[in-house]
């Protein structure tokens, strides 16, 4: 008897030391708002709601994800991510890929390794030039940040990022084409940035190859994002600059684009005032788009804030669009 409960006290005490080393963690996101914007047809970045209708929409992701690391020793970790997007008024998932993050890979002194479906690396560059992070019907977003023509994530993809050096990193993502139709690409991008202290300086290139969104009716994209930005402690104040092209099958542009984003957000009361300008230029036709955007996000909790956000875009020869969203979102 005393055998068997030592066998069991040994026993118990591996399992505990084996889920010391391992941990997996849900987490999620749910937004909602109140949303309405006018009749005008205008590009805005964020808009969800049918113009001149009111709506009740999410202006952030709502998601449900799973990430989980194992220690195997000798500094070395193996990591996971999948991730599922939703729409949380109605229930309907948000695209065809039922998961919008999936990627396993591991993590060392070495850097880190992924493999699957995962933000490119512009992305970040990118986003990090917008003080609403893609969200709200005050954001740049992808229409203006990656000018309409870039994907936010490359499936079949592997990437490497280095450790960071001071603040230095770089990343570097390929993607299989999974292909052999000619002319076809296998996307590729890279980005190198710098993010200590008060100062961020990122440069970001991308060539979606296969991957560009299928409405270009292009097969090559090639795109450079610059983004720079300080914080003063009473504002962070930066500027984002992307150019980029995107050719057809026979080597003609279908897309020649360029956007520059001012954008500031600064602590007031309590809470975070975020603002931006940006000019998206179409030197194909001539034409431009410019976006005012203007918001305020309010803490309830560390998890939990309420927002209010306005935002407006005129596109040549069209109609002004102004809309706002008034919401709230828990994050866990």
């Amino acid at each position: 008897m005393k055998k068997s409960l030592l066998a069991l006290a040994v026993l118990g005490a591996f399992a505990g030391a084996a889920a010391a080393q391992s941990s997996v963690t849900i987490y999620g996101k749910l937004d909602m708002a109140l949303t309405k914007t006018n009749d005008g047809t205008s590009t805005l970045a964020g808009a969800t709601s049918t113009s001149d209708a009111w709506g009740l929409d999410q202006q952030a992701g709502s998601r449900l994800g799973f990430r989980g690391t194992e220690d195997l020793g000798g500094g070395l970790r193996a990591n996971f991510l999948i991730e599922h997007r939703f729409n949380n008024d109605t229930g309907a998932q948000t695209a065809a890929n039922f998961w919008q993050q999936a990627w396993v890979g591991l993590s060392g002194g070495f850097g880190e390794i992924r493999l699957g479906r995962d933000y490119t690396p512009l992305f970040w560059v990118a986003l990090a030039g917008d003080p609403f992070g893609y969200d709200t019907i005050g954001q740049a977003g992808a229409a203006h940040n990656q000018l309409g023509i870039l994907p936010v994530r490359f499936s079949n993809s592997f990437s490497y990022k280095t450790p960071n050096l001071g603040g230095l990193t770089a990343l570097v993502q390929v993607a299989a084409k999974e292909t052999i139709a000619p002319g076809t690409k296998n996307p590729f991008g890279a980005n190198v940035v710098y993010s200590a202290g008060p100062l961020y300086l990122g440069l970001g290139y991308e060539n979606a190859g296969n991957q560009t969104p299928a409405a270009l009716l292009a097969v090559k994209t090639s795109v450079w994002t610059a983004t720079g930005a300080y914080d003063f402690g009473i504002a962070r104040v930066g500027l984002s600059y992307t150019t980029g092209k995107a050719e057809n099958a026979g080597g003609v542009d279908v897309a020649d684009r360029d956007n520059w984003t001012l954008f500031a957000n600064a602590p007031v009361g309590g809470g975070d005032l975020r603002a931006l300008f940006a000019v998206r230029d179409n030197d194909l036709n001539n034409t431009d788009i410019k976006k005012f955007g203007v918001g305020y996000h309010y803490p309830l909790s560390k998890r939990t804030k309420v927002y209010a956000d306005l935002g407006t875009a005129k596109e040549t020869g069209v109609d002004r669009r102004t809309g706002f969203d008034v919401g709230i979102q828990h994050n866990f």
